[in-house]
């Protein structure tokens, strides 16, 4: 079920839009199950139904109780312990924390104190002890009972043991673990965008992330689209019908980006712009807001607007923002990245002067297609074209397409390559003059390459 946004307001520097972004029209609405307990906002009845009440509820047209039967309830916390229990190491060679006990010996304390309540509940009939927190999937009507944030989310992470590292491989798992969950990203565009924020995601589970995009999920934007199917193209059939000619409503890429990676990690907060980048408003999104909104450490930068590509660099190199961009041509990855905390006075694009660029933008808006690729070149360089890519660009052959040629599997590559990129230079690495602006993966040609 999809229903209308909160009202907009204006955020604490007075410009336009939610005044908390994280509250998304589609975020699963959390409840700490000892709260839900005491003050009925979760209640069973003798059937096995769970009624909820949450706050946010009537805001998203659901009224004040959802009603969730047995079969859409999942009680995740005995599970999730079971999994750790089999995954954490033993204290030998377990993280020490900052109390000096190992990760393992607080995780058997724990899981002791879940079963002590679990008997507790059950000797007074309650199906369910105070412990955990409930995440309602309104859009699903379902109801989940995951375990307290550090543990959820020490299983999310316990798998990459440590093959993330600082490069001189000084720091303790804890140190990682707080220098990648404190790091801000901002994703401008999910397209291939949401691609790279499902790579970063995987390997950093940060506590905060940033996701703008003006576009909704198309039934061809499912070859590449991480999580995208068939619940995203459009939305039910309850919910609001369009103004413009009464045509059905559709999943806001932002949000559908952001409620399916809290469907993974609902402790997740996202910062949904779900009407893009704006003049007005990429300020906050780079900077924060002067309130809650924190800045963001790095730019991915996937857009289509060529315009906001430019203005967004330009207004990341002010702030010594480092710019991401990873492109997927036919069966090449380019990552481009924009050095601009080490390097603030360094050109915007890898084909030519910032000049160049700008003068092919304005190519682009004057010849349409020629003027687009012109575009490409001066931001991506002169030989970003090569294979059956070339020959989309020239127009040879059958062409299915009048929009971008772009393959899944180089998608779901550029993902990857774009989300281990972004996690290794949170932890320091390729940083400084040696570090190439391009590296270039060539899938066909099974080579990569380099530039300065």
């Amino acid at each position: 079920m999809d229903h209308p946004a909160p009202a907009p307001a204006r955020n604490a520097l007075g410009e336009p839009g939610a005044i908390d972004r994280r509250d998304h029209r589609l975020r699963p609405l959390l409840i700490a199950a000892a709260a839900a307990h005491r003050d009925g906002q979760v209640r069973y009845l003798a059937d096995g139904t769970a009624e909820v009440r949450h706050p946010g509820l009537p805001a998203r047209g659901l009224g004040e109780v959802v009603r969730v039967p047995p079969a859409r309830q999942y009680p995740l916390v005995a599970a999730s312990f079971a999994d750790l229990d089999k995954s954490l190491a033993q204290p030998p060679i377990s993280p020490r924390l900052d109390d000096g006990r190992s990760l393992r010996e607080r995780f058997d304390e724990e899981r002791a104190r879940y079963a002590h309540l679990q008997a507790e509940a059950a000797g007074r009939g309650a199906i369910e002890p105070d412990y955990g927190t409930y995440v309602l999937d309104h859009r699903a009507e379902e109801l989940y009972l995951v375990a307290p944030e550090p543990w959820h989310r020490v299983g999310l992470v316990a798998s990459n043991a440590r093959l993330l590292a600082d490069p001189a491989g000084a720091l303790s798992w804890s140190a990682i673990r707080e220098r990648l969950e404190s790091a801000v990203v901002g994703f401008a565009g999910v397209s291939v965008g949401g691609n790279v924020l499902e790579g970063w995601l995987r390997e950093a589970r940060p506590r905060a992330v940033k996701i703008a995009d003006p576009d909704w999920v198309e039934l061809t934007n499912l070859n590449r689209g991480e999580r995208m199917s068939l619940r995203h193209v459009a939305a039910s059939r309850a919910a609001a019908r369009r103004a413009d000619g009464g045509r059905p409503a559709r999943v806001p890429k932002a949000e559908y980006a952001a409620y399916e990676a809290q469907l993974v990690d609902p402790y997740l907060d996202a910062y949904v712009y779900a009407g893009g980048l704006t003049d007005d408003n990429l300020g906050t999104f780079l900077g924060g807001d002067g309130a809650g909104e924190p800045p963001i450490d790095i730019l991915v930068e996937e857009m289509d607007h060529l315009e906001l590509k430019v203005r967004a660099r330009e207004a990341a190199r002010e702030r010594g923002v480092d710019v991401v961009m990873v492109s997927d041509f036919g069966h090449r990855v380019d990552l481009l990245w924009n050095h601009f905390r080490e390097q603030p006075g360094s050109r915007l694009g890898i084909g030519g002067s910032d000049d160049d660029l700008r003068r092919a933008m304005a190519r682009a808006r004057s010849e349409g297609r020629p003027g687009f690729f012109a575009f490409v070149e001066a931001l991506c360089g002169p030989d970003f074209a090569s294979d059956t890519f070339a020959a989309f660009i020239a127009g040879e052959g059958d062409q299915p397409t009048r929009s971008m040629a772009q393959s899944g599997g180089t998608a779901m590559a550029a993902g990857a390559i774009g989300g281990k990129e972004v996690a290794l230079r949170v932890l320091g690495h390729h940083r400084g003059e040696p570090s190439p602006r391009r590296v270039v993966y060539d899938l066909l040609g099974r080579r990569v390459l380099t530039d300065s």
